[in-house]
C-alpha cells in the first residue's frame, strides 16, 4: 500500500492507494474509494469540504460573540467538557 500524506488544518488527510484502487482517508475511521470518481465529483466534494470549514468557522466566531458579550455583562460561561461517541461520560 502506498500512502501520501496531505494536511488540512491541523489534521492531516491521506491519499492511499492499494494496487490499482486510490482511497482518500480522513481520520481513523472513514475512508473513501475515489478510484472512479470523475472531475465534477471529486469539484463536488472539494465544494462540500469547503462548506463544512465555512459551517466550522461560523460555529467557533458565535461561540467568541456569546463569550465576548458575555464578557461584557459581567459572566464568564464555564462548559462542560462534550465528548462524541459511546465512550462518553
Amino acid at each position: 500500500m502506498k500512502t501520501l500524506n496531505l494536511s488540512w488544518g491541523d489534521r492531516p488527510i491521506r491519499l492511499e492507494t492499494e494496487g490499482t484502487r486510490t482511497f482518500l482517508r480522513l481520520g481513523a475511521e472513514l475512508r473513501v474509494d475515489v478510484t472512479d470518481a470523475s472531475l465534477d465529483q471529486l469539484d463536488r466534494l472539494a465544494d462540500v469540504a469547503a462548506d463544512l470549514a465555512d459551517v466550522r468557522r461560523d460555529r467557533i466566531r458565535a461561540a467568541r460573540v456569546a463569550d465576548e458579550v458575555a464578557a461584557e455583562d459581567g459572566f464568564r460561561f464555564v462548559g462542560v467538557p462534550y465528548q462524541h461517541g459511546t465512550e462518553a461520560a
